[in-house]
C-alpha cells in the first residue's frame, strides 16, 4: 500500500494542509476539509484494492470448481460385478 501514488498524494496533501494551517495561510475548516478528503481517498483506494483481490480469488475458486467437476464427469465410473447368489 505504501507504493501507491494515491497514498503518497494524500500524505502530501495532509502535510500541506497542516502546514498551511499552522502558518496561518488557511483556516481550520479548510484544513479539516483537506485532511478528511485525503484520508477518505486512501481508505477508498484500499477498499477498491481489497474488492479486486476478493473478486480475483472468487474467480479462481469458481474456475477450480468448474475444472474439478469437468474432470469428474470425464472419468469413467467402475461398475460393480454382480454375483449371482
Amino acid at each position: 500500500m505504501l507504493k501507491s501514488k494515491t497514498v503518497w498524494a494524500a500524505v502530501t496533501a495532509i502535510i500541506g494542509a497542516l502546514g498551511g494551517y499552522f502558518t496561518g495561510e488557511i483556516e481550520m475548516g479548510e484544513m479539516l476539509q483537506l485532511v478528511v478528503t485525503s484520508a477518505l481517498a486512501v481508505f477508498l483506494r484500499h477498499g477498491v484494492q481489497k474488492s479486486e483481490e476478493a473478486a480475483a480469488d472468487a474467480t479462481d475458486a469458481a474456475l477450480d470448481a468448474a475444472s474439478a467437476a469437468t474432470a469428474r464427469l470425464s472419468t469413467p465410473v467402475a461398475k460393480k460385478k454382480s454375483t449371482g447368489g
